[in-house]
């Protein structure tokens, strides 16, 4: 599904919401009112708001029996939003503004930040995950408000649900007045509670991730390989003469794999250009080249254009050795067949060094054609000529094995991609809701920092006032804009 699918399908959804929306309300007034007030429903233009009062006792209830142990761990969590995640997030940003605007400027070790944008960067098989990550991380960030406000004694007036367009978002509704009332301390550990919990997940989302094959081990089996499991619609691999589904990879271009860590390094690896060594007997009755070599494009022609099986190879042999051929030779050979019994990968660090007997054979390619070699468990090899990247974005790959049939309708690999996708979404909301930027907790946060400045200063409410509106549209005006231009480069240049 595309992402242009995607927005029309959202965009029906909505001007139909809208007209019984509007028709309710015309026709059956008082009934229709009287349902949003009781279900706690408002709709609006691309969204919709759902509100309720029946968690406030429970968040209330189970943060008083948490007292002494939620004390410390909001203490640790505004110490921590505050003097390390804040100056993180400040610092990414600048980064991230020098590296893309000013080429002179090298930043290593910089975190990517990118878009990830379902229908564009995400597959379709994905949109689940995609949106429970989402709405995991934005409840998760929202609790933390929640049991910290109670800890305190803030009123919680209600919690509720924002959907814009298909992104969940959850939010609190606190006693502005309680909550003013507070000491600045008291007011910071509220307003980073919500940054701390999402760095917290992140943690423990990750922690997990790296733990799934322990915890997993007793049903299910790794290091064996990987099974492919579904192909993109427009995947090359998926032919008559390409991979099959519940195949098993044992590796790739020679380079082992075992699991799917594996499999993205060996496709990586798979960019390095390679010989096949070959014995001079297969060679020799097997060559089926041509009387005169034909050069195009910068690549020799060898064999016969309508031949579909054979390829040209080049000699690359060592230069000292007894039975080297004199370089800028060429023989047509089958690859299928050079691999049947045993594949023996030359390259030029090693020399292009073969056994004795045996040549060093290069497949004649251009520059953004590569020769990838796949071998599978009790099956014949699958040989690909293209990119590496078609393997990686158009193959889906499971590293996990059921020790028993009953386990075979769940993978924990969906469990290890939601996890991957709450890490990523746990950041990325803490992060934008540290940074001091109109509407996100950043906003109050510069606001507390900035009175604590002007008290230890003996500064009035006009310097807290300047400071503080001057913060947050520098604030808002560096990340909208970073903002959009990652959703642009997603949609528009990446893909």
């Amino acid at each position: 599904m595309s992402f242009t699918i995607l927005c029309s399908f959202v965009l029906a959804f909505y001007v139909v919401i809208w007209f019984f929306d509007s028709f309710f309300k015309s026709c059956m007034h008082y009934p229709y009112y009287a349902f949003l007030e009781g279900t706690g429903l408002k709709v609006g233009i691309l969204n919709f708001t759902w509100t309720t009062t029946a968690f406030n006792r429970f968040i209330y209830r189970w943060s008083k029996n948490l007292s002494r142990i939620l004390k410390k761990w909001f203490t640790c969590g505004y110490l921590f939003s505050v003097w390390v995640f804040l100056p993180f997030s400040i610092w990414t940003i600048l980064s991230f503004i020098f590296e893309h605007f000013y080429e002179t400027i090298q930043f290593n070790n910089v975190p990517e930040v990118k878009a990830v944008l379902p229908g564009v960067n995400i597959p379709a098989s994905d949109f689940w995950v995609y949106f429970l990550a989402i709405g995991v991380s934005s409840i998760i960030h929202e609790l933390g408000h929640a049991m910290a406000a109670a800890q305190e004694d803030v009123q919680l007036i209600s919690v509720g649900l924002f959907v814009f367009t298909i992104i969940p978002v959850a939010f609190v509704q606190l006693n502005s007045e309680h909550l003013n009332s507070l000491t600045i301390t008291k007011r910071l550990k509220i307003y980073c509670a919500g940054v701390w919990h999402n760095v917290a997940t992140a943690f423990i989302a990750l922690l997990l991730f790296f733990s799934a094959p322990i915890l997993f081990n007793m049903a299910y089996e790794t290091g064996i390989g990987v099974r492919v499991t579904d192909f993109t619609d427009d995947s090359p691999l998926k032919n008559v003469r390409g991979l099959d589904k519940e195949d098993v990879v044992t590796s790739i271009n020679g380079c082992e794999v075992k699991n799917s860590n594996d499999w993205t390094h060996c496709l990586h690896m798979a960019h390095d250009r390679f010989g096949i060594c070959t014995s001079a007997e297969f060679i020799a009755q097997n060559d089926e080249i041509m009387m005169e070599t034909i050069k195009e494009n910068d690549v020799v022609e060898c064999c016969r254009k309508d031949d579909l099986f054979n390829f040209c190879f080049e000699y690359m042999e060592p230069k000292v050795g007894a039975d080297s051929v004199l370089p800028g030779q060429y023989s047509c050979l089958k690859p299928r067949d050079m691999i049947k019994n045993n594949f023996i990968k030359c390259t030029e660090p090693s020399g292009f060094a073969c056994p004795r007997n045996m040549h060093c054979l290069k497949p004649s390619m251009n520059n953004h054609t590569y020769l990838v070699i796949v071998e599978r468990k009790d099956n014949n090899a699958v040989l690909y000529l293209g990119l590496p990247y078609d393997l990686h974005k158009t193959v889906f790959i499971d590293q996990y094995f059921p020790r028993v049939a009953l386990f075979s309708f769940f993978s924990p690999s969906q469990f290890e991609k939601l996890l991957r996708y709450i890490f990523i979404f746990s950041m990325g909301i803490g992060f934008i809701n540290i940074i001091p930027c109109y509407g996100t907790d950043g906003h109050h946060i510069a606001r507390n920092l900035i009175q604590i400045l002007a008290k230890y200063l003996n500064k009035n409410g006009d310097f807290i006032k300047f400071f503080t509106v001057f913060t947050v549209v520098v604030g808002t005006g560096v990340t909208i804009p970073i903002l959009i231009y990652l959703f642009y480069k997603a949609i528009y240049v990446d893909n």
